[in-house]
């Protein structure tokens, strides 16, 4: 059997590299991963698009995916951190590799605590197969501190018998763990493809959390090529996950 370094213990180096000192005191984190509909991916890249936030720095770690592209003139990373108003924003242009999933949530949650910031707020998706209730558009998963510190939060809780899967549950986790204010929201979506309508309601409900004024009309009309890029991704993603493994049994037999 073969085994890939820091795979046995699920460890990783993780660093944040930020361009200059910053007081992040009260600021909030707002995230998401690839998931159910791509709805992380799409709403956190739209937002900081459209808002104009400002790239102050990156995540770097042992198993930083080997992929960068080119947008607006200049090179986009795997992992970037940009700041807006009170914002951080935290994109993941790649799923974080599966060997320090657990490392890098872990480090996120602590790097939250140690800037002072006062809650997280993570986008992922939910299958709209599951969906019983048309008017209900999305639902929630709240850390115990968050409920006791955000006590009228309208969007009702994700159903008993559904699971968080990834990075996001477990930022989740480290967060519920660690006594900090974390919240998971999960628009209903398609779970076949991409979906800019269920990341506009995403973006919508970060709107009224954070009043913050974020269109989604770009959504909805760029859906289309929203799609193609994912999809680009993703085949390089398995090119590189299935040259990870030729590579393996090539060298454990």
């Amino acid at each position: 059997m073969s085994e890939t370094p820091g795979s046995v213990l699920g460890k990783s180096n993780i660093e944040f590299v930020i361009k200059k000192s910053y007081d992040l005191s009260d600021y909030t984190l707002v995230s998401g991963f690839y998931g159910i509909g791509k709805c992380g991916f799409i709403a956190i890249n739209h937002m900081v698009q459209r808002l104009n936030a400002e790239l102050i720095g990156y995540i770097v770690s042992d198993f930083l995916p080997p992929f960068l592209s080119v947008k607006d003139e200049r090179m986009v990373l795997p992992f970037e951190i940009y700041k807006y108003n009170n914002i951080i924003f935290l994109t993941a242009f790649f799923e974080p590799y599966k060997y320090e999933h657990r490392s890098f949530a872990k480090s996120v949650v602590n790097w939250v605590q140690k800037n002072n910031m006062k809650r997280i707020i993570l986008i992922g998706g939910l299958d709209s197969r599951l969906r019983t209730d048309e008017e209900v558009l999305a639902k929630a998963v709240y850390s115990s501190t968050y409920k006791e510190m955000y006590p009228d939060g309208e969007i009702p809780i994700m159903d008993e018998g559904l699971y968080i899967t990834g990075p996001m549950a477990l930022v989740l986790m480290y967060a519920e763990i660690n006594g900090f204010p974390a919240i998971g929201i999960l628009p209903y979506a398609e779970r076949s493809r991409p979906d800019p309508i269920g990341a506009s309601i995403a973006v919508e409900i970060v709107n009224d959390l954070l009043g913050t004024n974020c269109g989604v009309d770009e959504l909805v009309q760029e859906a289309e090529s929203i799609e193609t890029e994912i999809q680009s991704m993703e085949g390089m993603l398995q090119e590189e996950k299935d040259d990870d493994e030729s590579r393996d049994r090539g060298m454990f037999l």
